[in-house]
C-alpha cells in the first residue's frame, strides 16, 4: 500500500467517524424524564420530582424558564441560565426543588399558576449541539 492511499483511507475513517457522532441522537448522552412540580405557598420553594439517565460525559448549557398564567396566555416571569459538566455517576440532591433546579435561592414567587420550561443544549465533543426540551406540569402558588 502506498503512503497516498493510507493517508486518504486514514482521513476517510475519521471523516465516516464524525459523521457517525454527528448522528447521533441527544439520548446517546442524556435521557431527561418528566418535570413535576408540586403546588407550594408563598415564600417556599416548590418541591420537584425529575428522573434522568446521563449515559456518557458531556458538557451542557442550560435555559430555565419560569412561566406565569397571564389574561392572554402564558408569560415569562423570569429565566435562568448556567452550565454543567454531565457524568454518570452524577445524582439530583434527596430534596429537589425549584431552587435548586433554578441557582436561585431564595425564588420567591408571588401567588399564582406557573409552569417550567427547561432547556439542555449538549455539547459533545464532535459534532453538532443537541438539544433536549421539557415542560413541567402547571402548579400554583398560594398566599
Amino acid at each position: 500500500m502506498t503512503w497516498g492511499k493510507f493517508i486518504a483511507g486514514a482521513w476517510g475513517a475519521v471523516l465516516a467517524l464524525s459523521l457517525m457522532t454527528s448522528a447521533l441522537p441527544a439520548s446517546w448522552w442524556f435521557e431527561a424524564g418528566e418535570v413535576r412540580v408540586a403546588d407550594a405557598s408563598a415564600g417556599d420553594c416548590p418541591e420537584m420530582q425529575f428522573d434522568r439517565e446521563i449515559n456518557r460525559p458531556f458538557k451542557a448549557a442550560w435555559t430555565v424558564t419560569i412561566m406565569g398564567r397571564a389574561s392572554y396566555g402564558w408569560a415569562t416571569y423570569r429565566t435562568f441560565q448556567g452550565a454543567n459538566d454531565y457524568r454518570p455517576e452524577n445524582q439530583l440532591p434527596d430534596k429537589l426543588d425549584l431552587c435548586w433546579w433554578t441557582w436561585a435561592d431564595p425564588l420567591q414567587l408571588p401567588p399564582g399558576e406557573y409552569r417550567v420550561n427547561t432547556l439542555w443544549r449538549i455539547h459533545p465533543t464532535q459534532g453538532r449541539a443537541r438539544e433536549v426540551r421539557r415542560t413541567s406540569n402547571t402548579f400554583e402558588v398560594t398566599p
